[in-house]
């Protein structure tokens, strides 16, 4: 069965309000989205956990310098 009195520019001017919040709730969920994906997609898989940038700790055993041994 249909409504026995549709009125659509009264729907549309009651609806108005409602439709700009859901749209809103949008496009901050879409802002919020894109900076995660700014703040945390330039990161490689690991991160730095565990590295060590000393150059006595990662250089080859060829070529690394040792001090003399005292006997």
């Amino acid at each position: 069965m249909t409504a026995p009195d549709t009125n659509v520019e009264k729907q549309a001017r009651n609806h108005r309000g409602p439709l700009w919040g859901i749209m809103l709730c949008f496009v901050f969920v879409a802002l919020l989205t894109v900076g995660w994906l700014v703040l945390y997609g330039d990161e490689e898989p690991g991160g730095s956990v565990g590295t060590d940038t000393n150059p006595q700790v990662t250089a080859p055993a060829g070529e690394a310098e040792t001090a003399p041994v005292s006997d």
